[in-house]
């Protein structure tokens, strides 16, 4: 019998709580709303993991939580990398329109400081060709390239630094299909070439099913359904992630 090997954590989320306070103006009185309410999982090395929830079930709070940028919650959250890289959902507002694709990629360098002029220029380069970029969009800004340049370049930007971790918010949602099987097969040769993790947040199961091992289905804040990608579109147990199943076109011919 084969050994099973264990890969070790990248990620660590422990009964992750957070909620808001809204009013009730007819009536007077406060209501706490619960956003997230008893997240956990685990994210391993090499492993792309799909977060998957209509609009309003805590993705995106879960997400900003992770990244750092949510002031609090209750529960902890441990990073066994440094803090992920991020892909944005929207190509078009994710870069700076005033700046030229060489600046927005050498300026995480310049940040890291390691390098110098010549090396964050050589890296830079190195970089757009892995994305499928040449040399030239170097002087282009991002108003003069199509929706999936423009996420080529997010998508470097995020790797330019060379992380282990990315989280990928949504990152095909706004690109027509043939465009979004481009950038999931980039995505997918990256995580290959680089040993990457993704936590890949979408409200669509079959793009998920495309890239991912695992999936999360979350429901108002709370995780309903969890399991390898094959099982769940197989054998869904929660009645919400039925729901989504049969909703989505058979993934298998995509």
């Amino acid at each position: 019998m084969a050994e099973t090997v264990q890969k070790n954590k990248i990620l660590e989320v422990r009964n992750v709580s957070t909620s808001y306070t809204i009013r009730h103006s007819a009536l007077g009185g406060k209501k706490l709303q619960h956003v997230l309410h008893d997240v956990s999982f685990d994210l391993y090395e090499g492993e792309a993991l799909g977060l998957v929830g209509e609009s309003g079930s805590g993705k995106t709070t879960l997400a900003r939580a992770i990244l750092g940028f949510l002031p609090s919650y209750e529960g902890t959250i441990t990073h066994y990398s440094k803090r992920p890289q991020v892909i944005f959902q929207d190509p078009y507002t994710a870069l700076n329109p005033a700046r030229t694709v060489g600046w927005i990629l050498e300026e995480p360098l310049r940040v890291y400081g390691k390098y110098d002029g010549a090396e964050r220029k050589r890296r830079i380069i190195d970089m757009l060709e892995q994305v499928g970029l040449s040399e030239e969009y170097l002087n282009r800004r991002p108003s003069e390239l199509s929706g999936g340049q423009r996420q080529r370049v997010s998508i470097a930007a995020a790797l330019i630094v060379r992380p282990r971790f990315i989280v990928a918010d949504e990152p095909v949602s706004a690109l027509d299909v043939t465009i979004q099987a481009q950038i999931l097969q980039l995505l997918a040769d990256m995580r290959e070439k680089f040993g990457l993790s993704y936590l890949f947040i979408s409200h669509d199961l079959n793009v998920v099913y495309q890239l991912c091992d695992r999936v999360i289905v979350m429901r108002k804040g709370v995780i309903v359904e969890e399991g390898g990608i094959d099982t769940i579109f197989a054998a869904p147990q929660h009645p919400y992630t039925r729901e989504l199943v049969e909703a989505s076109d058979n993934p298998k011919i995509l």
